[in-house]
């Protein structure tokens, strides 16, 4: 899984969270703006779900959650953070406590629990549950999800990290995760392997809880393709941030060449993937994907990470300080003035498909501090360091005045892709 989410509380006055998640036909319309059809979901970015917290670059969104069946034993839950960069919905059981949720089994038979990890050291434990989720016009009926559980008594050794399991670590209610695949851990199928993929689904009918297998049609889903209609992508839009915004509002558009307003254009920039990554090139180097083997450390676009995180090439660029105002801010950068570059997209199957992209890398702390902008939720120019393994990702601020498609990898339909204009 690739996203970032990385929460760090800075101390202060100020005092907010910070998270670090060949062509083809475009949406009508411009970036931006609330949708009100079926396929449209409105995402605000708009600091978070906590009053005494700011979440930067933080898109989120509310869905209804329902036990399966029912159309009155549901939770509306706000702000879940759309995240293109991971799959399924991850809800706080706090935030559904009431509706009862029936277990969703292991292979072996026994309910199965799911540990999350992310890139950043985090992570998610909790049971699988199945629910019906409802979006804008759209329902997913009983799919799995996972629901965050408020202790984790029973985390098993080979599930480590932080786990995430409030408001105030998470900065959010849950995760929607609309990334490129169907299930989460396609690895974790029997069929797909010899060995329970550790850590990922857990069987917890005795202590220490141990991993299992779980089949694809059990795993946490991502909802969008147990759509009726309109279920083979999602496209988010978003107007442009040129520096930062009080607040943003865009939308979660369903389905990719469905309807009228999912049209995806011939002047988009698509890109194919191998094992869910592209290539970009920056200052002379490639992270990119050997499209052989589909590994190495490539690209991604992920809404999740709320920043663009790519390596320091010859520590070029300054690195903000761990001691300021507001806490730890080393995971981003702090250039003494705003820092104009650019990086060329390929796609990893058709090389010649290139797109070049110019973006600016201001000062963190400078926006995070600056009397006018830092009650801001929106940052267009927040970017932050990773190792060269990491890869380049392309995170929110990539986002700001595109439409960003994420086609979903549907055997013998089609296969997974990015693409934008």
């Amino acid at each position: 899984m690739r996203k970032k989410l990385c929460v760090l509380t800075l101390l202060g006055s100020l005092g907010f969270a910070v998270g670090c998640g060949s062509s083809g036909s475009t949406p009508s319309g411009i970036p931006g703006g609330g949708g009100s059809t079926a396929n449209v979901l409105s995402i605000a970015v708009d600091g978070g779900p906590t009053a005494s917290a700011i979440y930067p670059n933080g898109a989120f969104a509310t869905v209804t959650i329902c036990a399966p069946g029912s159309s009155s034993n549901c939770a509306k839950v706000d702000h879940l953070l759309v995240d293109t960069g991971s799959v399924g919905v991850r809800v706080l059981q706090s935030a559904v406590s009431s509706l009862n949720l029936p277990a969703v089994n292991a292979n072996n038979g026994s309910a199965a629990w799911e540990c999350v990890s992310f890139v950043d050291g985090s992570l998610l434990w909790g049971p699988v549950q199945a629910a019906t989720v409802t979006m804008a016009g759209e329902t997913a009926s009983n799919v799995p999800i996972q629901v965050v559980a408020s202790s984790s008594s029973n985390l098993p050794p080979s599930c480590s990290g932080v786990d995430e399991n409030t408001v105030a670590l998470l900065g959010a209610n849950g995760i929607l995760g609309v990334g490129l695949e169907p299930v989460d851990c396609p690895a974790c199928d029997p069929s797909q392997t010899s060995t329970p993929i550790a850590p990922a689904y857990y069987s917890c009918s005795s202590l220490p809880c141990t991993s299992q297998f779980m089949n694809d049609s059990n795993q946490v889903t991502n909802p969008v393709v147990a759509f009726a209609t309109d279920n083979n992508g999602v496209i988010v839009e978003l107007p442009a941030v040129s520096s930062s915004a009080a607040t943003v509002t865009g939308s979660l558009v369903f389905g990719i060449g469905t309807e009228s307003n999912n049209q995806l254009p011939s002047s988009a920039n698509f890109f194919n993937t191998c094992g869910d990554l592209f290539n970009t090139i920056f200052k002379g180097e490639t992270f990119g994907v050997n499209p052989t083997s589909c590994t190495g450390p490539g690209s991604f676009i992920d809404s999740g990470s709320n920043a663009l995180f790519f390596p320091n090439v010859s520590n070029a660029i300054t690195v903000c300080p761990t001691n300021t105002p507001v806490g730890d801010l080393s995971a981003f950068y702090c250039p003494a003035s705003a820092q104009s570059l650019s990086a060329t997209n390929q796609d990893p199957i058709n090389p010649s498909f290139e797109s070049t992209v110019n973006f600016t890398v201001g000062n963190a702390q400078n926006l995070f501090t600056g009397a006018s902008t830092a009650s801001n939720a929106a940052f267009g120019t927040l970017a932050g360091p990773v190792p060269a393994a990491s890869g380049f990702d392309w995170g929110l601020p990539f986002f700001y005045g595109r439409n960003v498609y994420t086609g979903i990898d549907l055997p013998n339909v089609q296969t997974p892709f990015w693409a934008y204009y």
